[in-house]
């Protein structure tokens, strides 16, 4: 094939028009981090792995490791066709392997279509991934293939979102659907060092069903709440105040926990105690002393134990093993305990407590009018346990269920 000059021009200005749009994005993506870490481009190809990206990411190496061989074999295609094809090469590798600036968390319906899709155009040319299904989207998921990072193993979500949100320095999250992921991940959102960073897309009334399903009301908390109209104005205020942030603020967490399924393998283990009895502290104490479980569990009397309880207490215990911050869970309803083995160990003044549990043959008319006074107690511990956690930078997070 003649390498004739205006081909070579017509293909060099081709290639610079597939390039140049992928090229700002890293730039600007660049300016606003501060910096984009070697690290950080290898943790986000090596997460493309469980998605069904993965493969055109090797479609993707194999095409361009077959253009570069093609002029050691003896195969001579022009210049300007050869930097055609291999712009057309790097166009998806260049996106694959750039970090989000933003991750959209919400249920896949035409709704989240919609909102995510609008992002898209708002944060032009920073990128924004999401976890919705793109053979829900039609034409649309078609066009915006390359951010949509939904895992290709369902049991390998929660994994997917911790580490996205290790990456990504901005969260929008639809906060109307009331579903089990979407209830776990506005649980995840509202944890102290991510709440300032996330933006929370209320319903028309102004109301959020996932968080209130897991009893946290944002008028409470001093949550702030967006709805689906100033969604922009939000996500552009965000943008303002993590450009006039120090750089060292800006830079996101170099994560090296693997994707792995949600399976009982993955759970971290559990030993539950009774204090049926009553809540003896020492007991307590021994029992942690002299087991090797990751964590402890105390069941109150009373407690509410059914199917979607434990489903819940599943869902979060789990996160105990991508959370290292997090050293207990409180879930006020139920009256269910959770508390990392190694803080309860780290505080064991706190154990210097003894409430005996109410005798069933001794209760009275006014007996049962009180307040149970082992839950009570139990709240109570778990209230200085949270403050003991606020002073070392840890988390012990509360949570109506």
């Amino acid at each position: 094939m003649i390498d004739h000059p205006a081909i070579t021009w017509v293909g060099w200005l081709i290639a610079l028009l597939f390039l140049a749009p992928h090229a700002r994005s890293w730039w600007k993506t660049y300016v606003l981090w501060g910096g984009i870490d070697i690290a950080l481009i290898r943790q986000t190809l090596y997460l493309n792995r469980f998605t069904g990206n993965r493969y055109i990411l090797v479609i993707v190496l194999v095409m361009v490791g077959y253009l570069l061989c093609m002029p050691i074999i003896g195969i001579h295609i022009p210049s300007g066709v050869m930097a055609v094809l291999i712009s057309v090469a790097l166009v998806p590798l260049l996106r694959l392997s750039l970090p989000p600036t933003i991750l959209f968390l919400a249920g896949s319906g035409d709704r989240a279509h919609t909102l995510f899709f609008q992002l898209h155009l708002a944060v032009t040319p920073l990128r924004i991934v999401a976890l919705l299904d793109p053979r829900q989207m039609g034409p649309l998921g078609q066009l915006l293939r390359l951010d949509l990072m939904r895992t290709s193993d369902d049991k390998t979500w929660k994994s997917m979102v911790h580490r996205l949100i290790d990456i990504a320095p901005l969260f929008v999250i639809d906060t109307v659907h009331r579903t089990g992921p979407i209830r776990y991940e506005a649980f995840l959102m509202v944890s102290p060092e991510r709440a300032g960073r996330t933006i929370f897309i209320s319903d028309d009334d102004g109301h959020c069903p996932s968080l209130l399903e897991v009893g946290i009301d944002p008028s409470e908390h001093a949550i702030p709440v967006a709805r689906k109209k100033d969604m922009i104005e939000a996500v552009h205020q965000q943008l303002h105040v993590l450009n006039t942030l120090p750089k060292s603020k800006r830079a996101c967490i170099q994560s090296r926990t693997p994707v792995v399924p949600e399976d009982w393998d993955s759970l971290p283990s559990l030993l539950d105690i009774s204090l049926a009895e009553g809540l003896d502290g020492k007991f307590i104490l021994a029992q942690a002393q002299s087991t090797n479980m990751n964590l402890i569990g105390l069941i109150v009397p009373l407690s509410l134990l059914n199917e979607n309880t434990a489903e819940v207490l599943i869902d979060l215990s789990w996160d105990f093993s991508r959370n290292p911050r997090l050293v207990g869970l409180y879930l006020e309803n139920s009256g269910l305990v959770i508390v990392r083995r190694e803080f309860l160990l780290q505080h064991p003044e706190l154990l210097n407590i003894f409430i005996p549990g109410i005798s069933k043959q001794t209760l009275s008319f006014e007996d049962l009018d009180q307040p149970e006074p082992v839950g009570t107690a139990v709240h109570q511990l778990c209230l200085k346990w949270k403050k003991a956690a606020e002073q070392r930078n840890l988390e012990f997070r509360f949570a109506s269920q």
